[in-house]
């Protein structure tokens, strides 16, 4: 296949649209998850939020099936980007380079422990943003990952038709 023909991609999936009551338990799902993250953040004076976190979110609540939005895919996928983002960060420098760098090496760590994670994948560009300290790997990210898990487990296992995680 040429160059020219895989821009033009191929024929759509027919995707269905979901039921109203999918849509309602998604909706209820991540609006009660980002409420009870700002809640805990705002009442405990600790940093559990960050930009990944919305996507994690996502997964956990409107998709709770795919294995991105599993515990251990959140938790390690998180702890991983972070780490090497900090890592990079601090030991190698701050320039864009070490940030693509750090960028790279998250992609390639979370597929070789089979722990990919995509809004995880951020991570790195948050740390070269911000300039955290070694700190950040515990707040916010393992703390934050926590709550998104252990809401996740909560709500879902409400639902008859729903069952989370599938595997650890």
């Amino acid at each position: 296949m040429s160059y020219g023909s895989k821009l033009l991609g191929r024929a759509s999936p027919d995707q269905k649209s979901p039921k109203v009551r999918a849509l309602l338990v998604a909706f209820i799902g991540a609006t009660l998850a980002g409420v009870s993250l700002g809640f805990l953040s705002e009442s405990s004076q600790q940093a559990l939020i960050m930009g990944s976190f919305g996507a994690s979110i996502f997964l956990v609540m409107a998709v709770p099936d795919l294995p991105f939005a599993q515990p251990r895919n959140v938790l390690a996928g998180h702890f991983l980007a972070s780490a090497i983002g900090l890592a990079c960060f601090h030991f190698i420098g701050e320039s864009f380079f070490i940030m693509g760098l750090a960028l790279g090496l998250t992609t390639v760590a979370m597929l070789f422990f089979k722990v990919a994670h995509p809004p995880a994948g951020s991570n790195p560009i948050a740390i070269f943003l911000a300039g955290p300290d070694w700190s950040f790997l515990v707040t916010p990210t393992l703390a934050g990952a926590l709550i998104i898990v252990a809401l996740g487990i909560a709500y879902n296992n409400l639902w008859a038709d729903r069952s989370y995680p599938k595997y650890w």
